[in-house]
């Protein structure tokens, strides 16, 4: 067995972690808000193929299983986190300039060879640095405090992407309120600048150094070791759940600003400041469920993650309606209220992420659930699209188009319901030793 250091839980240190996330907005804000909206409602090129780009990160999951298990077993120069941590945000940083040479591209011509050539090299290289990158995170953070307090410093740090999910759209708006390829390409250089900084303040001296490193002839190979993780019944149903309700819940995810550009013709700084609106509304959701279940173990915050289902599902039917009957001044409030929503089902969701690992496999436990998540996140954006598309050639209509995906996201939320009290989470929390047994045999 590993030896390392105790971890102590501490607040400045996880804003310190969390930080790390504002870094994360100011680069997937350019991919998930402003060149899907500048290319759908700028430049008329169909969600589908848009979609399907701005999932293809997510598509490409399974590359997350491999590095969780590397970074458990597999140190670069000594480190097991923050050494794959930068070497997918180099991808990332390196990616991002390709985002204004595509659109250049594209406003020529939306069939233009070259254009999408670059789109897909850069959704490609992006996609594979936040997949690199983002399971050695979460260990890091999974690292960083005990047990006990491992659901307060989840939520911190996924309160610090909510906040600056609720600011930085608001900055992008101000220094480009249209699409102009010149004001694109310093958004996108200030944007490569920020997260830089913000990155490599973050995780400068955060991981705990092994005092034993593990041997690579006491690791259990790649396959045994997650089928060991797969073996448990309750991990399995646990996938279930965690794969539909992110499916749903980031349905609207690459037509959002869209919709406010087609049916109600807003600008694109406009339709940027919905991500400001409903991100608001997430940190509010967050604090106060964060001051509400701060003393909550991890694996007592099923509730708190059904609540949060039930109030993401009431406004996307509400959002449903506004678009169907075309009224603007309930967008702004009900992209407030989902935000509430959203709040509240992070910080359930992400303390249950915690409540469903185990101590010694923590990087492939991380691994696995968000290879899960990202593919299902992934398959909902595509799908939020397609839908999109199919009921807009059907019908003809703006309106009933962005509302049959708005709709079928609600009741989607609604039946994971059922599938997370299915799962019993506190009984796999109430046996910590379980898989280290099977491991250490596989080991053995």
């Amino acid at each position: 067995m590993q030896v390392v250091d105790k971890p102590e839980f501490s607040v400045p240190r996880s804003i310190k972690l969390g930080s790390f996330h504002i870094g994360s907005s100011l680069s997937d804000l350019l991919t998930s808000a402003v060149w899907n909206r500048i290319l759908i409602a700028d430049l008329g090129v169909a969600a589908g193929p848009v979609a399907l780009l701005s999932a293809l990160r997510y598509l490409l999951a399974p590359l997350t299983l491999w590095i969780g298990h590397r970074s458990d077993t597999r140190p670069i120069l000594g480190s097991r986190r923050v050494a794959y941590i930068w070497l997918g945000r180099l991808m990332m940083l390196l990616s991002l300039p390709l985002l204004p040479l595509s659109t250049v591209e594209l406003a020529r011509s939306i069939s233009s060879l070259a254009g999408w050539i670059l789109a897909v090299l850069s959704f490609l290289f992006y996609g594979m640095g936040t997949l690199i990158s983002g399971s050695p995170f979460l260990a890091l953070v999974h690292d960083s405090a005990p047990y006990e307090r491992r659901g307060q410093v989840i939520g911190i740090v996924q309160l610090m992407l909510v906040v600056s999910f609720a600011f930085i759209p608001v900055l992008y708006a101000a220094l480009m309120p249209r699409y102009d390829p010149a004001l694109f390409t310093r958004l996108v250089l200030i944007g490569i600048a920020g997260a830089t900084v913000f990155w490599l303040f973050s995780i400068w001296g955060e991981e705990r150094r092994a005092i034993a490193p593990i041997k690579p002839e006491a690791a259990p190979a790649f396959r045994a070791a997650f089928s060991a993780l797969w073996a448990d019944e309750r991990t399995r149903r646990y996938a279930l759940f965690l794969g539909l309700s992110a499916f749903f819940a980031f349905m609207q995810d690459a037509v959002l600003e869209p919709f406010g550009g087609d049916v109600f013709g807003l600008t694109l700084g406009q339709t940027t400041r919905f991500n400001a609106y409903w991100g608001t509304g997430v940190l509010i959701g967050m604090l106060g469920t964060l001051v509400v279940t701060r003393r909550a173990r991890p694996d007592q915050q099923v509730n708190t993650t059904a609540w949060g289902l039930g109030w993401l599902g009431a406004p996307l039917l509400l959002l449903g309606l506004t678009s169907l009957f075309r009224w603007l001044p309930l967008v702004t409030p009900t992209l407030f209220v989902f935000g509430v929503g959203f709040g509240i089902f992070t910080v359930g969701g992400v303390s249950l992420l915690m409540a469903m690992s185990r101590e010694e496999k923590a990087g492939s436990y991380m691994a696995l659930w968000s290879v899960i998540q990202l593919f299902a996140r992934g398959a909902g954006i595509a799908v939020g699209g397609l839908v999109r598309d199919v009921t807009l050639a059907w019908s003809g209509q703006f309106n009933v188009a962005y509302a049959s995906v708005f709709v079928l996201e609600a009741v989607g939320l609604y039946v994971t319901i059922g599938l997370l009290y299915w799962v019993n989470v506190p009984t796999f929390a109430r046996q910590p030793g379980k898989t280290a047994d099977v491991l250490a045999t596989l080991a053995d």
